[in-house]
């Protein structure tokens, strides 16, 4: 059981100290201990709620109500109270006090945001979800981040119960068992779809942009290999965190089962990446989740390795489809160092062997905006532009945001479903534009987004104390998040001394070895010893990173 469903006209009926034992001994069960502190609170609501369904004087009227509803997979999360309604959900969390802090914010809203996105009883009735903070002692009534405050005055004013219709405890109990599955980070994503086929049944995965742009890559690819017989490149883009490496490792596994089942003569698809560390954690993973060490190495190799066994030789690979992640940062001929061409004419000319021995082709280019972190890697999407524009072989498939790029370019066939515009990282919120208003000094707009960030949920902190940042991740609702100490390669000399000193951790260091990535993102991160840098993190996720400023970016006069 994973909550406990009163109806307010029983809840006035019986004995408080029952129900708060009730309350307690259901708490306890679940792991977790019932102080003092808690026990007031329960008070303090029943209380509460007994004088506003006073108010309401209904008989006939009767609020369905889930008391400490624990969010399955999410570390002891709990709303105080759930109330159940036909049209929509109603979040209370209670405090008792006169006043609120950022925290009680972001943790009412943390609640409406997770039970909209992962919870499959909203999303198959359509349900809208509200969220409340209650002050049982205030007379706040305020509206912070898109988040009204409650009192015992303005209480029955700010929800209009009258055009609610109360559901009853079976569709309360429905929403109980219903399942809620959060998102799962890039690893637990990709064991589970190795593991089981499937990839977490949530709504933007299962009915948005990701679904969208899975279905479209299929189509042009299964074109291709029974109709066209010819050669395709495919743009697929997105904003950070839209879930593009999802759509690249779902399409890679249903393609390859596909093939290994028909026993055709097509070669599967391949995963490709410059990024050490994320290609290393995958293998991994994929290893663990098939059961076979090694087996991770025919779904995914390093794009460096790959270019090496295959350019200027005779070699052709085993494969019709490449899926090339973080196309944005291909190296550019000087990065290459390989006769005058760039990464992706190199790629092309592989291509062109694999069409020879195949006959039919398609390179898949996932490209992020903003994410070029080497040297070389700074042209992104115009060296593709370059590599095809004399390509009249190729048959080329964008979103109409490449359409200008493309210019003079022939053969392009525009397919809108290819950028995915929606971040499902950080509970699908999109924070780009307010990191890239920080990292351009527009403090105006930095501000605004923060305001938008933060309405949504978001949770920022900044410190020069690092045992007020310990003690605050340690003291999180949610048990189950990963932290970890993020820095940037550029932090070196005296300002990493006074990293380190600031730390107060003498062997403390940034570096991580590419094979290593997987083990510190799993579990050493949590340890707070060793930071990762640009190159450790990226296309990898932490729940809750501590992001160290160590004299790399500094702002003054605005500049």
């Amino acid at each position: 059981m994973n909550g406990l469903i009163y109806k307010l006209n029983e809840l006035k009926k019986l004995n408080k100290k029952d129900l708060i034992d009730e309350l307690k001994e259901y708490t306890e069960a679940k792991g977790f201990t019932a102080e003092e502190g808690q026990i007031a609170a329960w008070d303090a609501c029943i209380d509460f709620l007994n004088h506003q369904n006073g108010l309401l004087n209904n008989k006939t009227y009767d609020i369905t109500c889930i008391f400490e509803y624990f969010l399955p997979l999410e570390g002891g999360r709990r709303p105080d109270v759930i109330m159940i309604f036909d049209e929509k959900v109603i979040i209370l969390e209670f405090k008792n006090k006169q006043t609120y802090t950022e925290d009680d914010i972001s943790q009412a809203i943390g609640y409406r945001e997770d039970l909209y996105n992962y919870h499959n009883f909203t999303r198959e009735n359509n349900l809208q979800v509200e969220s409340y903070l209650v002050l049982t002692k205030g007379t706040l009534s305020e509206n912070i981040n898109n988040l009204q405050i409650l009192n015992k005055e303005n209480f029955l004013e700010k929800i209009d119960f009258k055009n609610l219709t109360p559901s009853n405890k079976s569709k309360a109990q429905e929403f109980i068992d219903s399942e809620y599955e959060p998102l799962p980070d890039i690893l637990s994503a990709t064991y589970d779809l190795f593991k089981s086929g499937k990839l977490p049944h949530i709504q933007s995965i299962s009915d948005g942009d990701i679904e969208k742009a899975y279905k479209q890559l299929k189509k042009i690819v299964f074109n291709n290999m029974t109709k066209n017989r010819g050669k395709n490149v495919v743009f697929v883009s997105g904003v950070p965190g839209a879930g593009k490496t999802l759509v690249a490792l779902k399409f890679l596994y249903n393609y390859n089962k596909y093939i290994q089942s028909n026993n055709t003569n097509e070669g599967g698809a391949i995963y490709l990446s410059g990024n050490g560390p994320l290609v290393n954690v995958i293998e991994a993973q994929i290893d663990e989740a098939l059961g076979k060490e090694g087996l991770g190495k025919a779904y995914i190799k390093g794009a460096i390795k790959f270019k090496r066994e295959f350019m200027n030789n005779n070699k052709n690979p085993n494969y019709n489809v490449l899926l090339f992640d973080e196309a944005q940062r291909a190296w550019d001929e000087e990065k290459m160092n390989a006769g005058g061409i760039s990464e992706p004419k190199a790629l092309i000319n592989i291509c062109d062997k694999i069409y020879k021995a195949k006959g039919d082709v398609t390179l898949v280019c996932f490209v992020g905006n903003g994410q070029s972190i080497h040297e070389g890697e700074e042209k992104g999407i115009k060296l593709w532009v370059e590599a095809l524009k004399d390509r009249l072989d190729y048959d080329i498939y964008l979103p109409d945001k490449f359409k200008e790029d493309f210019l003079g370019v022939k053969n392009l066939n525009i397919v809108n479903e290819l950028h995915l515009d929606v971040s499902i990282r950080n509970n699908f919120i999109d924070i780009s534009k307010f990191i890239e208003a920080v990292l351009s000094c527009n403090v105006f707009e930095a501000r605004k987004e923060l305001d938008h960030i933060k309405s949504k949920g978001f949770v920022i902190k900044v410190s020069r104390d690092f045992n007020k940042c310990m003690e605050y991740v340690e003291n999180l609702e949610n048990k189950n998040l990963k932290h970890g100490l993020l820095i940037s390669s550029k932090v070196k000399g005296n300002d990493f001394e006074n990293v380190k000193k600031a730390l107060g951790k003498s062997n403390f260091t940034s570096y991580i070895d590419s094979r290593e990535a997987g083990k510190w993102f799993l579990r050493d991160c949590n340890e707070m010893e060793t930071a990762a840098s640009e190159f450790a993190c990226q296309g990898l996720e932490i729940d809750f990173p501590i992001v160290i400023f160590g004299g790399d970016y500094v702002v003054r006069n605005g500049k």
